[in-house]
């Protein structure tokens, strides 16, 4: 069987991480901090699924009520459930649903993950960081200057969090990458603008950003920068020529490479 063809039951992770629809934001923010994942199911009083609650879903409310002056707090969440601001619309599939088929939802939707639900509960989550396993596995050798985004969204190490998280949002991505002279040094992510919430808008964004990145040359095999970036545990990979970036690696792209 093609490793495309495969049931997502054999990549997609489990138990499913939730919480109650009338949990409040600052619970969810807790836990998505606290648990590295990006957005977390939100279920029923019954189990079943109700909707996701997202990091984009908490910098976007949370930029609102946040102050605009200098020192103000970066984010403010206000005391409300998360019923109130996660999302609905949810992808889900069955765990015998393959993993093409995943991919392919994550492409069209937008979505970093897709919900497995069997008898009406969620069951497992089939994320882009798992699709870099099935990359790997599969030891797909197209260069990744193939799948790149190009330009990559980037910011000065010396700009502040304000700036940056502003940025996240008009441009509608989840990790913009620092430079200092026009070299990467560290990535500003949806993770690092939660983490900041506290921190005053003015704060310069090398003082909060990750120091883990993966910077590879542009033709490098797509399977050995997915295995690489999988061991590091980063979720971009940038691609680099002649200390130059020329663009990005992400989550949806890595999907591309596998959907139908």
């Amino acid at each position: 069987m093609s490793t495309l063809n495969t049931p997502i039951a054999q990549y997609m992770s489990s138990p499913v991480h939730s919480l109650g629809i009338n949990e409040n934001l600052d619970s969810a923010q807790t836990m998505l901090r606290g648990l590295a994942i990006s957005s977390l199911a939100v279920t029923d009083d019954d189990g079943s699924l109700a909707g996701v609650i997202s990091m984009t879903d908490l910098i976007h409310v949370g930029r609102i009520q946040a102050g605009s002056s200098a020192k103000a707090a970066l984010l403010t969440l206000p005391n409300k459930p998360v019923a109130k601001y996660m999302t609905r619309d949810v992808a889900t599939l069955s765990p015998d649903s393959s993993i093409s088929l995943a991919a392919s939802k994550m492409v069209k939707g937008h979505f970093h993950r897709v919900f497995i639900e069997q008898d009406g509960k969620p069951v497992g989550v089939l994320s882009t960081k798992d699709i870099m396993m099935v990359i790997r596995d599969k030891r797909m050798t197209i260069p990744i200057s193939r799948l790149m985004s190009s330009p990559a969204f980037t910011i000065r190490a010396a700009e502040p969090v304000s700036l940056a998280t502003d940025r996240l949002e008009r441009a509608h991505v989840s990790g913009l990458v620092v430079v200092d002279d026009g070299w990467p040094v560290g990535i500003f992510s949806q993770r690092e603008a939660l983490e900041a919430h506290d921190c005053p808008r003015d704060t310069r964004v090398d003082e909060v950003m990750s120091s883990a990145l993966l910077a590879l040359d542009v033709d490098t095999p797509l399977h050995r920068a997915a295995a690489q970036a999988s061991q590091l545990r980063v979720r971009r990979i940038i691609a680099v020529k002649h200390r130059s970036i020329e663009g990005i690696l992400t989550g949806i792209d890595l999907a591309r490479s596998v959907m139908e």
